[in-house]
């Protein structure tokens, strides 16, 4: 497949970049500022995903769009997941390409009871006061995607991301919560998208993903 990776040059972004051509898909990396060169079996377009634009030019010829857009363990206020994507979404409509992968987290909620009570209350008073910004714009994001009628898209919420191996061994939950979901490399959540990306049944659903 011919995938386009927004959010390219975070952890996340470069696992999928290297995951993708390691699976022999055709994987361009989008970013503002690109590494020199091109290595690891991807290509790179430069742009600034709040330019539709630059969005729309990346994605001629496109089979899927996979978003690990992000601003890391910021506080400030942020338009980057809402209006990014939503900029993603429209540059998908006009060129055709159907299949959206974009990384959430699993925190962005208050927890339901099927989180552990340590969980619920790490997010309720530590995580969502401290993070509110990019957290209400992520959620904007969230509203945005899944109230989409005609993109095949899948919302994969990840626990705490750490920079750990890549394993293959992790739980997923379609459409629910994951019992004590503390957290998941970087790498596995590539793992776990690119799984995913050629997966129907996971159309228009919210995926945990955890160990």
């Amino acid at each position: 497949m011919r995938i386009v990776v927004f959010g390219a040059s975070g952890g996340t972004g470069r696992q999928l970049l290297a995951q993708g051509a390691e699976r022999g898909h055709e994987m361009t990396g989008f970013a503002r500022n690109p590494p020199a060169g091109e290595g690891g079996g991807a290509r790179w377009v430069r742009g600034d995903v709040l330019e539709p634009t630059d969005v729309r030019g990346a994605l001629k010829g496109a089979d899927a769009v996979l978003s690990a857009l992000g601003i890391g363990f910021r506080r400030h206020a942020t338009t980057v997941y809402s209006a990014g994507t939503a900029h993603i979404m429209a540059a998908m409509h006009a060129e055709g390409v159907r299949r959206l992968l974009c990384v959430s987290t699993t925190s962005l909620e208050p927890p339901p009871w099927s989180r552990s009570p340590a969980q619920r209350l790490l997010a309720s008073a530590v995580l969502h006061p401290l993070l509110r910004r990019p957290y209400g714009d992520m959620a904007l994001m969230e509203r945005a995607v899944t109230a989409e009628d005609t993109l095949d898209w899948t919302v994969v919420r990840a626990a705490r991301l750490t920079d750990g191996r890549r394993t293959g061994r992790y739980r997923t939950a379609p459409g629910g919560a994951l019992r004590g979901a503390w957290s998941i490399s970087r790498a596995d959540v590539a793992d776990c998208l690119l799984r995913h990306i050629d997966a129907p049944e996971t159309h228009r659903s919210v995926v945990d993903v955890a160990y």
